[in-house]
């Protein structure tokens, strides 16, 4: 930690930007495409080889994560900060680091095919900034760093002479991934088998689970695979460069179309079970090796069709690239920071937007870093606390299944409660559950305090407190409104569709009848529900839809003139770079207040983010943590 302190003392906004971006690099996605490249235009065996060792690696470092589980720096020392932005690809457990052994899987493993010394030299500098990154960004320790670079080179040496001295023989390969896929059968049978203690975090054994399954899948689809494209279709990798961009791109979006095609009917046909997800990768890998090259000849000899056609694909190709250069340059457009001047609207009539310099202070969950998020334990917390006291609350509601309003941000239980144990089974809807069932669970069976330990996770049944119970909305609402405070709410509707429409109404109702309809914001991800609020609850105040805040950061970043009856919002609910837009500038406040629109950021649990946001104009601040934001920002 003493590394990341002084790191943390070296950071700067054109550093975090910097590092930001080389990070990137060491995501799985980068990797994916550059083992498919690889394969598909360059080298079956070298392609082979990159996918032996990213699965092999993904494995072993998954398997260290769940067995060591060692928290986040943040985690260790609550007083530590990290560069926000970095937060949300930073999930899960924090040993070994994940993205330091992709990046030196993916680019070491890329080095090791190259013969030209000054290439290889920069794919292994990069790879050593990506790890880096990871430290300057605060997400990982020097330790998390050097094991996770360490799984990565110790496939990379290990592996390549077996792929470049015995590549072309199928033993070889049918070996290397039946050893791959033992491994990662091991995994999934202990992730699923093993009695796993009560403190462990249920949605990193989650994702352990998943990714063993999968890596399975892709282990499995390459043993059977290989020895089916030696026999029966032997592909080549050459064409001509605008038929390897056409190859490539149409083969992805093959590849990736099957991927999400086959989702819902495997996990209906194994019951959502990890099964499905083996399966789906297994067939996906099947698709990339035996199905989509079928087609290369006609790309080697230059997509023979008639002249015109021919013509017409080499324009496809160029046109292809052309976009993707676009998409790039957009992607730079809407990621950088385009602040400007912040202003203050002394003339705004929307009481929801605080001078400049003043952010309200709003309780992310219910302050679901203090205590057990949306319980009456946090709101209790949170009202009684003698260091901060809170401007708003920010809870999720979901309608049960005898339509009671409860709080709760996912669809499922087993994140935050006992839910596992009490009904039998994983991934519990609550939308098939009445409240009176509920009331069995204990909301903070999960919660992980600042210090790592489980406090509540061993009570059960009679011995839950009343407090970690499931809390409905009118509980919540009759809590706050006797409170001496007189509280704002921002309360977002998770259900969809007709559910959606019940939820509105009832929350329309439940706020006209404590008369706190001018003090509470709606908003909900689903545009049909924006849409029925719009429409039915027209003086129920209410935040951007997904649409909608599309359509603003489109206007504010060209800065188009509107009046502000083009927009039926009164605030935006957004994160910063959480979307990969950057959401979170000067310009995009100036302009909202411009045409006398609130604008509320999430999650920010980051001190230095908190002030830049109180800096730039944010009229309040979603955090888990509230006694720091109140050390933090001036309140009105």
């Amino acid at each position: 930690m003493g590394f990341l302190r002084v790191l943390e003392g070296l950071r700067t906004p054109a550093l975090d930007r910097v590092f930001s971006a080389v990070t990137v690099f060491g995501g799985e996605g980068l990797f994916i495409a550059l083992a498919i490249v690889v394969f598909w235009c360059a080298s079956k065996k070298n392609g082979y080889y990159l996918i032996a060792a990213g699965v092999g690696g993904t494995v072993i470092s998954q398997t260290l994560k769940i067995v060591c589980a060692v928290p986040r720096p943040w985690v260790r020392d609550p007083a530590f900060t990290i560069v926000e932005s970095a937060r949300a690809g930073a999930g899960g457990y924090s040993f070994p680091s994940g993205h330091s052994q992709n990046a030196v899987v993916a680019l070491g493993g890329a080095a090791r095919t190259l013969k030209r010394t000054w290439q290889r030299a920069v794919l292994w500098v990069l790879a050593g900034l990506v790890c880096f990154s990871r430290m300057y960004l605060g997400v990982h320790t020097p330790a998390d760093v050097a094991v996770g670079a360490a799984v990565g080179l110790a496939l990379v040496f290990s592996l390549w002479p077996v792929f470049k001295n015995h590549g072309d023989e199928p033993g070889a390969v049918t070996a290397v991934f039946a050893v791959t896929a033992a491994l990662a059968l091991a995994a999934a049978l202990y992730g699923k088998l093993h009695t796993w203690p009560a403190g462990v975090d249920a949605e990193n054994l989650a994702e352990f689970q998943k990714n063993s399954s999968t890596m399975l899948g892709v282990a499995a689809g390459v043993l059977i695979a290989c020895p089916l494209e030696r026999r029966y279709v032997d592909f080549k990798t050459e064409a001509p460069w605008w038929a390897q961009i056409l190859k490539c791109l149409l083969g992805l979006a093959v590849v990736m179309g099957l991927r999400m095609a086959l989702k819902a009917p495997l996990n209906a046909l194994f019951g959502g079970s990890l099964i499905a997800g083996a399966v789906r990768y297994c067939i996906m890998v099947l698709a990339a090796i035996l199905v989509w090259p079928l087609t290369f000849p006609w790309f080697a000899r230059g997509c023979p069709v008639s002249r015109r056609w021919r013509k017409a694909l080499k324009i496809m190709g160029i046109v292809l690239l052309v976009i993707v250069l676009l998409a790039a340059t957009l992607l730079w457009v809407v990621t950088r920071d385009s602040s400007m001047e912040p202003r203050d609207f002394p003339e705004a009539s929307n009481p929801l937007i605080t001078p400049l310099g003043v952010t309200m202070l709003s309780g992310h969950r219910a302050g679901g870093g203090e205590a057990p998020e949306n319980t009456m334990m946090a709101l209790k917390a949170c009202v009684q606390s003698q260091d901060y006291a809170l401007d708003m609350f920010e809870f999720d509601l979901h309608l049960t299944a005898d339509g009671v309003l409860v709080l709760l941000h996912d669809g499922t239980l087993d994140r935050t409660s006992d839910a596992q144990e009490v009904f039998g089974r994983p991934n519990v809807d609550v939308g098939s559950l009445t409240f009176e069932q509920l009331l069995r669970l204990n909301m903070g069976a999960q919660f992980t305090a600042a210090d790592g330990s489980r406090p509540y996770a061993d009570l059960h049944g009679d011995d839950v407190p009343e407090d970690l119970r499931i809390t409905s909305l009118d509980q919540a609402l009759e809590y706050l409104e006797s409170a001496d405070r007189d509280y704002r709410y921002i309360i977002e509707i998770k259900n969809s569709g007709k559910k959606g429409f019940e939820a509105a109404d009832k929350l329309y109702d439940a706020l006209k009848e404590r008369d706190c309809l001018d003090r509470a914001v709606v908003g909900t991800f689903h545009n049909e529900v924006t849409a029925y609020m719009a429409e039915n609850c027209p003086d129920m105040l209410r935040s951007a839809g997904v649409r909608e805040v599309i359509g603003f950061y489109a206007a504010a970043l060209l800065d188009l003139p509107r009046d502000d009856e083009d927009f039926g919002f009164r605030a935006l609910q957004i994160p910063t770079t959480d979307y990969v837009v950057n959401l979170g500038t000067s310009r995009v406040v100036n302009y909202a207040h411009e045409h006398d629109i609130a604008v509320q950021y999430w999650t920010i649990n980051d001190p230095e983010e908190m002030a830049r946001l109180q800096s730039i104009g944010a009229d309040a601040v979603m955090t888990d943590l509230p006694e720091l934001g109140a050390q933090v920002l001036d309140q009105p």
